[in-house]
C-alpha cells in the first residue's frame, strides 16, 4: 500500500510508539478453548484523532481516515499483511481475477457479480473507470494521483470487466492499479468536480458503500457510529452489529476509560501502561512491530549538515541504545535503514553505528571543528556548533528523546535546542525546508518505494525532507522502479540502504512495538501493521 508523502512521514507523529513490521504477539496467559463466533454485539473504541470524512480523494491519507473507510468501500483487492517475509500478497476483493496482456502493459480485472452498493446498486466496471478518472482529475488533485502516471486508460469490457493500460512496464503495475478504494459513480457524479473539495459533507449526506461497514451516526469531535452493511456480499461478516469509535482527548485519558470499561479497545498505549494491562484479568495486551521508524532528520542545505562525515559523526555521539533502553525498553530497538529490520528488504549486512563520541569528536576536529573560545561549544569560522532540534507536541516519548540527545550531544561540544512546536506547524517547517534539524517517524511504504523519502525531485515535492541530494541514490530508485517485479528490486533496494547509512541525511533511532490493549470479551482481534481494524468484520464478541 502506498501512502501520500506527508502520511508516509508525519502521520503517526503524534503516537507514542512507532516501529516496524512483525506479527502480532499477545501476552502470556492461559489459553481458552476455541470458542464458535457469535453474531450481534457492539465494540467501543477510543482514537485520538477524527477522521475528515467519507471520500478519501479529498482528505489527507491519515491512519484514522484509512482505519474507517477501508471497512467501508473494498479495493479491487486487498494487500495482505505479509510483507515481513516478502512483497506484500493481494487477495482478491472486488475483483474476483486478474490477468496480464504478453507484453505486461495491460492488465485485465474481472469483476464480482454479487457486489452491490448499500442502495441496491450493483457494482460494475463504470464505478472503477470513473473512480480512475477521478483519482487522476486535475480539479480533485488527490494526493496520490502520482500512483497512476504510467495509465493511459481505464477501459470498461463489459459490467464485469474493466482494463488498465500502461504506458510501460514496472514492477508496482498491479499495486498501482490496485491503489485506491472504489467509489459509487452513480451516487455521486452529480456533483460537479470543481465543488468537491468545498463541500466534503456532501458525500457523507450522500453515503452509500460496498464494504461491511457503513455509518449509523457521526458527532463531531465525540464519536462515529460504524454499523453492519446488510448489502455487503459476504453474508456471514460482519459478526459485529456496532462499532464506535470515540474520540479521546489523548492516550492517558484512553487507558482511563480502558481501565474503567468505558472503551472495549485502544489501539495504542504506553510501554509504562502495559504491566497494567498484563495484570488486568478483563483486559489483554497485543504487542506487534509496527511499520514506522523514527529519526532525526538533518537539513542538508544548512551548512552545519552539508557535510556527510560531520552528520556520521553527529550519529556516533548519539547513544541510541541507552535512549532506546531507557524509553522503551524491551519494545524498542536501534534502527539502522529506510527499510525496517523485520521486513524482507532490509540488508542484513547493515547494522547501527555504535555510540563512539570520541570517534565523532575525531572526526568533527578534522572537519575543522573546535572550541577556540573555551566555551565548550565547537566553532569554525566564527560560528558555533549549534542548532534547534523541533518536534511535534503532545508526543512525551520523543520529547524525552530530544532532551537526552541534547544532552548527549553537548558532551562532544555541540548545542543542540529541543523545542516542541504544534503538528501541522511542524510538517509545514519540514516539507519547506524552514528548519535545521527535526524528529519524526517515517511510516514505510509497503511496495518499498524510496522515491519520495530520498530521491533529489522529491524535495520540490516536499517529502523528502533532509533535502538529500546524491546523483547514485537517484539512479538506483530509478532504476528499482524500473524492473519487472518487485523481488527484482533487492539488489537496488540494498545499495540504496548502504548509502543513506553511509551518509546518514538522518539519523535512525529506533524501531518500535504498538502496543494494543483490548476487553477480552472481544475475540478474533488481530491488527497489522499497517491497520489496527485489519480485520474487524471477523471480531465478535462473547454474549
Amino acid at each position: 500500500m502506498r501512502r501520500a508523502p506527508l502520511f508516509r512521514a508525519l502521520a503517526l507523529a503524534a503516537a507514542l510508539l512507532a516501529g516496524c513490521r512483525q506479527g502480532p504477539e499477545r501476552a502470556a496467559g492461559p489459553e481458552a478453548a476455541p470458542r464458535k463466533p457469535h453474531r450481534g454485539g457492539t465494540v467501543v473504541t477510543g482514537w485520538t484523532a477524527e477522521p475528515g470524512g467519507v471520500n478519501s480523494l479529498i482528505l489527507p491519507s491519515t491512519q484514522v481516515n484509512n482505519e474507517m473507510l477501508f471497512r467501508m468501500f473494498l479495493h479491487l483487492a486487498e494487500e495482505q499483511a505479509d510483507f515481513q517475509q516478502h512483497p506484500a500478497t493481494l487477495k482478491p476483493q472486488l475483483a474476483e481475477s486478474w490477468d496480464w496482456s504478453p507484453d505486461h502493459k495491460t492488465l485485465t480485472f474481472h469483476l464480482r457479480k454479487d457486489v452491490v452498493w448499500s442502495d441496491g446498486v450493483p457494482v460494475t466496471a463504470d464505478d472503477v473507470r470513473w473512480t480512475w478518472q477521478m483519482q487522476t482529475h486535475p480539479d480533485v488533485a488527490w494526493e496520490l494521483a502520482d500512483a497512476k502516471r504510467w495509465m493511459t486508460d481505464v477501459e470498461v469490457v463489459d459490467p464485469h470487466t474493466v482494463r488498465f493500460h500502461f504506458s510501460r512496464v514496472y514492477a508496482k503495475q498491479l499495486l498501482d492499479a490496485n491503489e485506491g478504494p472504489v467509489f459509487p459513480k452513480h451516487a455521486w457524479e452529480t456533483l460537479p468536480v470543481k465543488e468537491w473539495r468545498r463541500n466534503g459533507d456532501w458525500f457523507r449526506q450522500h453515503l452509500v458503500v460496498d464494504g461491511p461497514f457503513t455509518i449509523a451516526s457521526w458527532q463531531p469531535q465525540q464519536q462515529i457510529v460504524l454499523q453492519r452493511n446488510d448489502r455487503y456480499y459476504e453474508k456471514e461478516f460482519p459478526y459485529l452489529d456496532r462499532v464506535v469509535m470515540r474520540q479521546v482527548p489523548d492516550q492517558a485519558s484512553g487507558f482511563t476509560q480502558l481501565l474503567s470499561g468505558d472503551l472495549d479497545y485502544l489501539p495504542q498505549i504506553a510501554p509504562a501502561d502495559a504491566p497494567r494491562v498484563k495484570a488486568s484479568p478483563r483486559l489483554q495486551l497485543i504487542a506487534y512491530w509496527f511499520n514506522i521508524y523514527v529519526a532525526v532528520v538533518w537539513n542538508t542545505e544548512n551548512p552545519l549538515f552539508r557535510d556527510p562525515e560531520v552528520r556520521r559523526a553527529l550519529t556516533l555521539a548519539i547513544d541510541r541504545k541507552t535512549i532506546v533502553d531507557t524509553l522503551l525498553g524491551s519494545y524498542g530497538k536501534v534502527a539502522d535503514s529506510p527499510i525496517l529490520t523485520s521486513v524482507w528488504a532490509h540488508d542484513p549486512s547493515i547494522h547501527p553505528w555504535p555510540y563512539d563520541p570520541r570517534e565523532a569528536a575525531r572526526v568533527l576536529a578534522a572537519k575543522g571543528w573546535k572550541d577556540t573560545n573555551g566555551d565548550g561549544i565547537l566553532d569554525k569560522d566564527g560560528k558555533p556548533f549549534a542548532f534547534e532540534l523541533i518536534t511535534n507536541t503532545g508526543n512525551q516519548l520523543r520529547s524525552d528523546a530530544t532532551v537526552m540527545i541534547q544532552n548527549q550531544l553537548q558532551k562532544v561540544g555541540i548545542r543542540a535546542t529541543p523545542r516542541q512546536i504544534e503538528f501541522n506547524t511542524l510538517a509545514k517547517q519540514t516539507m519547506s525546508g524552514q528548519f535545521e534539524a527535526s524528529m519524526m517517524g517515517y511510516t514505510i511504504d509497503t511496495s518499498l518505494d524510496l522515491r519520495s523519502n530520498y530521491h533529489s525531485e522529491a524535495i520540490q515535492e516536499g517529502s523528502n525532507y533532509p533535502r538529500y541530494r546524491n546523483p547514485q541514490v537517484d539512479h538506483l530508485i530509478e532504476t528499482a522502479a524500473a524492473q519487472p517485479e518487485i523481488k527484482a528490486e533487492l539488489p537496488y533496494l540494498h545499495q540504496i540502504q548502504q548509502i543513506v547509512h553511509r551518509e546518514q541525511p538522518v539519523t535512525f533511532l529506533w524501531e518500535s512495538q504498538r502496543l494494543t490493549a483490548v476487553n477480552k470479551r472481544v475475540q478474533n482481534v488481530h491488527p497489522t501493521a499497517t491497520f489496527s481494524f485489519f480485520n474487524l468484520k471477523e471480531w465478535w464478541v462473547a454474549p
